[in-house]
């Protein structure tokens, strides 16, 4: 029988230290960038391809790493103290792309990817900040947009979204058109074209809205702006249909998936974050919204204020995160919904749109892009 030869103790060190790097919680990744700069070792550990993956095994949901959001100087991005482990230059397109870093356009952000665009141009553009590479589109099919709202998503089959570096992506673009229509098409990174549209035709005239749109499952779910509806775009049928928001609800609202995968809805109501699902009857297979949870802004601790003009203005699908903003556009909370945790966000002044990003972030495997603690200046 051949004896197993027992570890050295070099070995166990090393076993003892990958064990404890891998479990720093991805919204602490800040620290796992420090942990890299500590000595050659936790580097090397921390660099190999077999603890990113594993890592992200076993953590699943990617961190918030911050937001973006556009400003009459350009587009900026907010970090996440915690979990973000880059500076805001990272983000700074003025060293990185031949490009008007002032006429750019933050869309979008899903699947580890940023959709863009130049104000003074049709094209779109699709950038993964963490491996830097970045890509442009050719112009969109119908023209032209009055309002217009659009979506950037993984295209990998069966992918479970939780790394999204790299690899096919769709970029989802559905707008108001001057004929009066409602027009949608499919922008495939693997075919480098556009699908054929979709159309709905409507006699009032119908705009959507620029808020954030969803997506569920082959659905992607738009706000418009003067109905109190839901455009439900089929990405695999490439069909239209609409849904009716809950009593009392306008374009205010936001719509986001739920943890169990079906259509969620937030908005406020009598100063409460109200929050509803889109369920389907068993019995007789009819759809309805049913409310889920209510929250008392007024009554958070790090709120206490009057909450009588209070809007929601964005989400992070799968950190259990909402944006609101209070009273007046300088006033925005950060609402964690299972810690019940609020964070006040007065950096960001002057801004009504959150664009969250999400993505786990290696520093041996992108290093080349984003700056290490150790290398700001």
């Amino acid at each position: 029988m051949e004896q197993v030869q027992p570890r050295t103790m070099p070995e166990l060190i090393d076993d003892v230290i990958w064990q404890i790097l891998v479990r720093i919680p991805p919204d602490e990744s800040a620290y796992l960038a420090g942990a890299s700069l500590v000595c050659k070792l936790w580097r090397r550990i921390i660099s190999d391809p077999g603890f990113a993956r594993r890592y992200r095994e076993l953590h699943r949901t990617p961190p918030l790493l911050g937001f973006l959001h556009n400003t009459e100087s350009g587009l900026l991005f907010f970090p996440t103290p915690a979990a973000c482990p880059f500076p805001q230059p990272a983000f700074d397109f003025r060293r990185r792309w031949a490009l008007d870093y002032r006429r750019l356009r933050a869309l979008d952000c899903r699947h580890g990817r940023v959709l863009l665009r130049q104000s003074d141009k049709r094209n779109f553009l699709v950038w993964d900040p963490i491996t830097g590479d970045h890509n442009e589109l050719p112009n969109p099919p119908h023209s032209p947009l009055l309002l217009y709202s659009a979506m950037v998503l993984c295209a990998v089959a069966g992918c479970d979204h939780g790394d999204c570096i790299g690899g096919p992506f769709l970029v989802v673009l559905v707008a108001s058109c001057s004929s009066g229509s409602v027009r949608g098409c499919v922008y495939s990174s693997e075919a480098r074209a556009w699908g054929t549209p979709a159309s709905l035709h409507s006699g009032n005239g119908q705009l959507v809205n620029v808020k954030r749109p969803a997506l569920v499952g082959d659905d992607a779910y738009f706000i418009m702006c003067h109905d109190a509806k839901i455009l439900r775009y089929n990405l695999d049928k490439n069909r239209f249909s609409a849904i009716d928001l809950p009593d009392g609800y306008s374009w205010t609202v936001d719509v986001m998936p739920t943890d169990d995968g079906s259509l969620g809805l937030a908005g406020i109501r009598d100063s409460n974050l109200c929050l509803w699902s889109r369920e389907v009857n068993p019995k007789g297979g009819v759809a309805r919204w049913v409310q889920r949870r209510v929250i008392q802004l007024e009554k958070l601790p790090s709120i206490n204020i009057s909450c009588k003009r209070a809007s929601v203005v964005g989400f992070a699908e799968g950190a259990g995160v909402i944006f609101v903003t209070i009273n007046t556009s300088s006033t925005f909370f950060m609402i964690e919904l299972k810690s019940g945790r609020v964070r006040e966000l007065s950096e960001v002044a002057g801004f009504f749109r959150f664009l969250p990003f999400m993505s786990f972030y290696n520093p041996g495997s992108a290093s080349n892009v984003l700056p290490l603690p150790a290398e700001r200046k």
